[in-house]
């Protein structure tokens, strides 16, 4: 396909493409923008000669991966922000609510947190790191260079020890505690 000949398949299915991904989008801006990004897909696979029939197929199936995509970034999204409120994270912005001892316990947690991450092998951080920015599996698995239908069991097992070793940690300090007070 040439230059001239992608133009022309791309204003012919330009509309129809906005029509179909937006009821998946329910946003207009959204919307350009995945049929942008997948008409530069489309272009990209062309030149690389990836490309050999049902052309308008693949652009819309390229399309739908790219809104299912956006669509799973956001529920991760929300998902992690109505965890964050049901688990009482620590807020990105302090409140005046908070007693000392309140701000002395988040800190405490906090930082048996980040010394649970730091015993954690290297990919284990990254994919825990990876995820909680929203990134989709799809896309966890190109950073990372894994096949995507193992990155769930990659950050289950991430969560499993990261888990694993904060419960250790606390129970550490309880232990010392004890001792300190029977000792």
């Amino acid at each position: 396909m040439s230059l001239t000949q992608f133009e022309d398949f791309s204003q012919r299915e330009y509309e129809a493409l906005l029509r179909y991904v937006y009821p998946m989008t329910g946003s207009y801006e959204d919307s350009l923008e995945i049929a942008q990004e997948s008409f530069l897909t489309f272009y990209q696979m062309q030149a690389a000669g990836q490309v050999r029939e049902h052309e308008r197929a693949l652009l819309f199936r390229l399309a739908r991966n790219k809104a299912i995509d956006l669509g799973r970034r956001r529920q991760t999204r929300q998902d992690y922000a109505q965890q964050a409120q049901r688990d009482n994270v620590i807020p990105l912005t302090a409140t005046d609510e908070r007693t000392p001892e309140m701000i002395l316990l988040e800190k405490e947690r906090r930082r048996y947190a980040n010394a649970a991450l730091e015993r954690l092998g290297e990919r284990d951080r990254e994919c825990l790191a990876l995820r909680r920015s929203g990134l989709s599996y799809r896309e966890i698995a190109e950073v990372l260079n894994v096949n995507p239908n193992s990155v769930s069991q990659m950050i289950n097992r991430a969560l499993r020890r990261f888990e694993q070793t904060y419960h250790a940690l606390l129970g550490q300090k309880h232990d010392h505690g004890k001792r300190k007070e029977t000792g």
